[in-house]
Order: C-alpha cells, then sequence, then structure tokens
C-alpha cells in the first residue's frame, strides 16, 4: 500500500510546483533576460556596428548615428517592460528637423536567420535619395 504523500501523482505534483517556482524565479530576475543586440548599419560609404544594451521603459535612449540627412535609433525593452522587444526607427532631417520614414518593431523571440532576426533592411530617404541599411542580430546562442 501506498503513502498519500509518495504516491506518483502526488510526486508529480509537487515536482510540477517546484518546476514553476524556478521559472517564475527566473522570469522574475531581470538580468537573465538581459540580452544586447548588435545592429550593423551601413550609411555614407561606412559600416559600423553598434551593440545595444537593454533598457528600461524610463530610460532615455539616444540615436545611435545622427547624420546630416539621417537619425537611427534602436530601442531594446526587455520583458516586462511595456513595449518590450526591440524598435528600430530612421529619421530624415529636413531644416534640421528629423521626421519619421522608417519604424519596425521586433519581439525578442524572433526567428533570426542570414542577417539577424531583422533581415537585411534598405531605408531610402525621399528628397536626396541617400539611403541606409541595416541588421540586427542577437549573440549566438541565444
Amino acid at each position: 500500500m501506498h503513502d498519500a504523500s509518495t504516491s506518483p501523482a502526488r510526486l508529480l505534483i509537487t515536482r510540477l510546483a517546484a518546476c514553476g517556482l524556478v521559472v517564475g524565479a527566473l522570469l522574475a530576475t531581470p538580468s537573465l533576460w538581459a540580452q544586447p543586440v548588435t545592429c550593423h548599419l551601413a550609411y555614407a560609404g561606412a559600416t559600423r556596428s553598434f551593440t545595444v544594451a537593454p533598457s528600461r521603459h524610463t530610460d532615455d535612449v539616444p540615436p545611435l548615428v545622427e547624420g546630416s540627412s539621417f537619425t537611427f535609433e534602436v530601442v531594446n525593452r526587455l520583458p516586462p517592460e511595456p513595449g518590450a522587444g526591440v524598435q528600430v526607427r530612421t529619421y530624415a532631417v529636413f531644416a534640421d528637423q528629423p521626421f519619421l520614414i522608417h519604424q519596425a518593431s521586433y519581439t525578442h523571440t524572433a526567428a533570426q536567420g542570414l542577417h539577424g532576426f531583422t533581415g537585411l533592411q534598405v531605408v531610402r530617404e525621399p528628397l536626396r535619395s541617400n539611403e541606409v541599411s541595416y541588421w540586427c542580430e542577437r549573440p549566438p546562442g541565444r
């Protein structure tokens, strides 16, 4: 005869509860979710790479590039922050004023391919026909 505290069903429930506590602790620990992204930007004949650290919703995120005709910014927000994911914005600059011409949002679970999780993106400024191209990736193994 089995003791009720050692029955297979009771052991399964106890193990599932313990797993739930571990998963809950992992989800509640922001540093375990901390995942920088690296974006590769080609503009004005040069290609540069930038690592974008995670930020909180209240953080001001400066643009990665501020040029005479483009401003490029990437925001990397992690769960459970509002707007969690990676947002990329490209602004054209006219008379010293930025105008949004491209915006894209990606989840942290987006699949990666040859050009990361964004794919190769090309944005053309409408008046001067300047263009910027970019792609972003997560570190290998994430």
